[in-house]
């Protein structure tokens, strides 16, 4: 039986009049609130109002996690390369050391790619398009330099693209794609789940279809997969088709000519192998010295760092066809005989040829570039490249006069290249990097602001070294290695926890500087050592360009986790805190001590001011934990967080001043308002505020989430994580402003999650903030906080003046006007020999393992080493001053002696002589004649030479005819003579 309409409109009309009601009484209660001057108390229906955020704040990213698989991409003329992360594509310039980005895709599309991109490509025929593929199932078509989508095919609904590679069939070029779908019989829809997917091998026209009019579906699929795809690549002359799967090689031999039918079927053989496939790629076009093509084969990696050759499919293809049916060969599968190269320790992420294809490079998690010359199967390395794993290579192919390069992507989402030819190693760019491990580490992440520079300080790459940050260029300043480390790879599955840096502080600003700054640093700790982590303390001063050590002391609070770590100065003395979670306090100052230059103290000898730091005092507070810490704003006080009990202490005499009853279990503590006149203290729900010159309790916001508490001169922020409902909804961050005295303030959603809060130099608010995943963003009140513009790009080749010779015989004929100015660090045995002119030891001063061999060195050393001195080169000659005879040598410059005729016609006749055997007469040397200082004849040389003499004692004999002189020996030519003997008396 039906219910009469007339309830309805009966509920309606009683609904109406509550409502009614209910407008009426929140009007009586703010007449009265008016009235009286106080808050009146909100209704439940205002405070759902107060509780959604009003506002909300663009997050501008100053560092985002670009870690990508997807090797670079060059444009045709190399000017450019593109790179692909997350859903962006990034074009940059080719120029160099800056390889500035110019411009980003697809993220700032209504209409561009959802999730994750797995392929990048150049269009083959239009030089100014790319082709992007995702896991929304999508590949599109991009105009990089106009910055527009072209084109979009949808190639899975419900699905992923994987891997995508192009060919040209019948004069149209196709997209060959792996996709993994829903399966149709599984009754799920959710299309994460790997059990719940069908792989395929697809492919579809590049233009959308491949003859105008054509009505045929766009996706034609010609092949399944058994397990989830690994790479997809096809063979340079477009034969073979090959896609890795599981254990599993499957060959596509690509028919030339469409069927009867007017379907294209391709034949399908199946190889198997003992470990699952990662990566692989075909070896590029050979032609032989005979000028015949060279057989199709391929290379492929594991997940054992096994890089396996396979022979030329088309000789192994055709001894199956000889042993077995077609029939036959599609249903079973094959092993062909493997050539295996074998070193990495873990799995093999990816691999590439050379241009000439005589090499093949591999990478993966040992962070070393693996050369394989497959012509004498040795191996060179290239090691320590950044201490990441390498996701990704690809080879640069370089012009005349200018080598490869090979480009190296790793998991910190930097990139490296290293010369083909030089082997040189260098950063692609100087952008921010992040720690991949952190996303899932459970330690603490250290945020800090430099008070000088105003530069961001968090960890680099690699936990043990710190980044400054410019926040408004997204530029490091420069890295600092707090704890030198070695970055190996792990041990079989074993996770390696390296030496992180926890904590960070900074002094005060004093005289345009920040003096002195304060780390711990962790690493985990042995079983002899009692298992956990060994936390050290180090003190770090500014010597003008960046912080050197000054002291450090291991373990300052033995075994314990440290919970503060700040500084404060009474007068003009620096002071830091440190609390450990068992309760202990300690208090650290700078003493100084007097050395001398030798590093004895002596009165006679010059002193010097060494300055360090040491333990001045520990307490504790009951043997209660402390969970925060720090010093007033004016370094009188220290404030120390235990639970329900807040702590003063007089910090420059150690006098317990005051223990403040919390009405929060606190584990935060800021310091806000002007001049940091409020204690802020917080838990994770519950904010509590004190005036420290009263010592009062001001505010207490019971249910005020705080996950983050961040204190400022014009209010407090309280950040907390607001969780999203369903599936694939992100997270979301409201952040609350509230008065100093803790007034009801205003909320501000943000778009991203939150880990970490920290506040900017800024007469605004200006924030910076860590996202779970590691990446940094900005935001806030300050009008520089925008999104940075796009720059144009001009993608017209550089035209030269071509002069009448090239009008008429072509620009091919002059060569070098092929050849583009190299670069400095790209020219391969001419920048050697540049790098070596003047100097040539400079050669040498790069690290051993990156020098090219020694016999491309040699004849650039050799020839710089042995070369000629320039005219005019003066030498002097130094001889030790006990020594009888100094020479001085004074050559003139330019002394130049003229040959006569008569010295020509007397050369003549000496070889005249001498080639018809005859012996030639010596010519009579000229007399010889006295010179002072025992010149030589002929002083038109332009020498000078010195004979000191050393004085003689007087003897008792006088020379006869000279009375009073000693008797001295002739000099005769610049020779003492042979002193006379007496005649004897039978000569007589």
């Amino acid at each position: 039986m039906a219910e009469p309409l007339i309830l309805p409109t009966q509920k309606s009309s009683t609904k109406k009049r509550r409502e009614a009601k209910g407008k009426e009484r929140e009007r009586a209660r703010e007449q009265v609130a008016a009235a009286s001057g106080s808050a009146a108390g909100p209704s439940k229906h205002k405070s759902k109002a107060k509780q959604e955020p009003t506002e909300s704040w663009d997050c501008i990213p100053i560092a985002r996690s670009e870690v990508s698989s997807v090797p670079p991409v060059w444009s045709k003329d190399g000017r450019f390369y593109f790179t692909a992360a997350g859903t962006s594509v990034f074009v940059h310039s080719s120029t160099g050391p800056n390889f500035e980005r110019l411009s980003t895709l697809s993220s700032t599309d209504p209409n561009g790619h959802r999730k994750t991109i797995n392929a990048l490509l150049v269009h083959p025929t239009n030089a100014l398009q790319i082709i992007t593929a995702s896991d929304d199932g999508t590949v599109k078509v991009w105009d990089w330099v106009e910055g527009r989508l072209v084109r979009t095919i949808v190639a899975a609904q419900n699905g992923h693209v994987k891997q995508i590679c192009l060919g040209e069939h019948n004069g149209v070029w196709w997209i060959y794609a792996n996709i993994s779908t829903v399966k149709s019989k599984s009754g799920k829809h959710s299309n994460t789940d790997p059990t719940n997917l069908s792989h395929k091998v697809v492919r579809m026209p590049i233009s959308g279809h491949a003859k105008e009019g054509d009505t045929a579906p766009i996706v034609q699929q010609f092949g399944k997969l058994r397990a989830p795809p690994a790479a997809l690549f096809l063979s340079p002359r477009s034969n073979y088709l090959v896609s890795l799967a599981g254990t599993k090689v499957y060959v596509y031999r690509l028919p030339k000519d469409v069927a009867a039918d007017g379907s294209w079927r391709p034949q399908c053989v199946k190889f198997v192998s003992d470990e699952i496939f990662t990566c692989g790629a075909f070896a590029p076009h050979r032609r032989s010295r005979s000028g015949a093509e060279q057989e199709e084969w391929f290379a492929t990696g594991d997940v054992k760092g096994v890089v396996r050759l396979w022979p030329a499919l088309a000789p192994a293809l055709r001894r199956l066809d000889a042993g077995a049916g077609q029939a036959q060969q599609n249903d079973t599968e094959k092993r062909l005989e493997t050539t295996s190269l074998h070193w990495h320790a873990h799995a093999v992420a990816a691999i590439a040829f050379t241009t000439a294809g005589a090499q093949i490079l591999s990478v993966g998690e040992e962070s070393v570039l693996v050369q394989w010359h497959l012509a004498s199967g040795n191996r060179e390395y290239i090691p320590r490249l950044g201490g990441r794993p390498i996701l990704s290579v690809a080879v640069r192919p370089g012009a005349r006069g200018v080598q490869d390069e090979f480009w190296m992507g790793f998991a910190d989402g930097s990139m490296m290249r290293v010369g083909a030819v030089t082997g040189a190693v260098s950063p692609v760019g100087q952008d921010v990097r992040l720690d991949p491990l952190r996303p899932t580490s459970k330690r603490a992440y250290p945020l800090a602001v430099h008070p000088v520079s105003k530069a961001l300080v968090v960890p680099s790459s690699h936990p043990s070294t710190l980044q400054f940050i410019d926040p408004l260029e997204s530029s490091v300043l420069f890295d600092l290695e707090v704890a030198p480390s070695n970055r190996v790879s792990r041990r079989d599955e074993k996770e390696l926890e390296p030496v992180a840096v926890e904590m960070v502080a900074f002094s005060a600003v004093r005289d345009g500087r920040s003096e002195w700054m304060a780390t711990v640093e962790g690493r985990p700790a042995d079983e002899t050592e009692g298992g956990g982590l060994v936390r050290t303390l180090k003190f770090w001063r500014w010597n003008g360009d960046r912080y050197v050590i000054n002291t450090q002391y291991p373990r300052p609070h033995g075994t314990e986790d440290l919970t503060a770590l700040a500084f404060g100065e009474t007068g003009t003395e620096p002071f830091v805190v440190t609390a450990a979670s068992s309760g202990s306090v300690k208090l650290w100052h700078v003493r100084q001590a007097k050395k001398s230059e030798q590093g004895k103290t002596s009165s006679k000898k010059p002193e010097i001011a060494e300055l360090y730091w040491s333990l001045r005092s520990t307490f504790n507070y009951r043997a209660l934990p402390v969970h925060a810490g720090g010093f007033s704003p004016d370094g009188s006080l220290v404030v120390l967080v235990h639970g329900p009990v807040i702590t003063l202490w007089n910090a420059a005499t150690n006098v317990f001043v005051r223990a403040l009853e919390s009405p929060v279990d606190a584990r935060k503590l800021a310091f806000a308002g002007p001049e940091g006149r409020y204690i802020v203290t917080a838990a994770r729900i519950g904010v509590a505020v004190w005036d420290v010159l009263s010592c009062e309790l001001v505010a207490t916001l019971p249910n005020q989430a705080a996950d983050m508490l961040v204190g400022l001169r014009s209010g407090i922020l309280a950040g907390r994580v607001v969780p999203q409902k369903g599936t694939e909804a992100k997270s979301k961050t409201e952040v609350t402003i509230l008065a100093p005295n803790g007034a009801a303030g205003r909320t501000v959603t943000l778009a991203v999650e939150l880990s970490a809060l920290a506040s900017l130099p800024s007469s605004a608010v200006h924030l910076v903030g860590i996202a779970s995943s590691g990446e940094i963003y900005r935001f806030g009140e300050l009008q520089k906080a925008c999104a940075p513009t796009k720059r144009a790009i001009n993608a017209d080749a550089p035209r030269r003046a071509t002069s009448i010779w090239q009008e008429m015989f072509g620009r091919d004929a002059f060569l070098d006007e092929l050849a583009p100015p190299p670069e400095k660090e790209e020219a391969a045995v001419s920048a050697l020999q540049r790098a070596a002119a003047g100097r040539p030891e400079a050669v040498f001063e790069g690290a051993s393992h990156t020098l090219p061999p020694v016999g491309l060195l040699f004849d650039a050393f050799m020839d710089e080493l042995l070369a000629p001195r320039p005219e005019g080169h003066e030498e002097t000659m130094d001889v030790d001053e006990e020594e009888a005879v100094t020479f001085e040598a004074v050559v003139a410059p330019d002394a130049v002696r003229s040959v006569t005729d008569r010295e020509v016609e007397d050369l003549e006749t000496f070889f005249r002589n001498l080639k018809m055997g005859a012996k030639s007469k010596p010519k009579p040397l000229p007399k010889a004649v006295k010179k002072p200082n025992g010149l030589p004849n002929g002083s038109s040389h332009g020498r000078t030479v010195s004979t000191p003499v050393k004085p003689t004692k007087p003897k008792s004999k006088s020379v006869p005819g000279t009375p009073g002189t000693p008797a001295t020996p002739e000099m005769v030519d610049g020779k003492r003579s042979k002193k006379r003997k007496a005649p004897r008396h039978s000569e007589l």
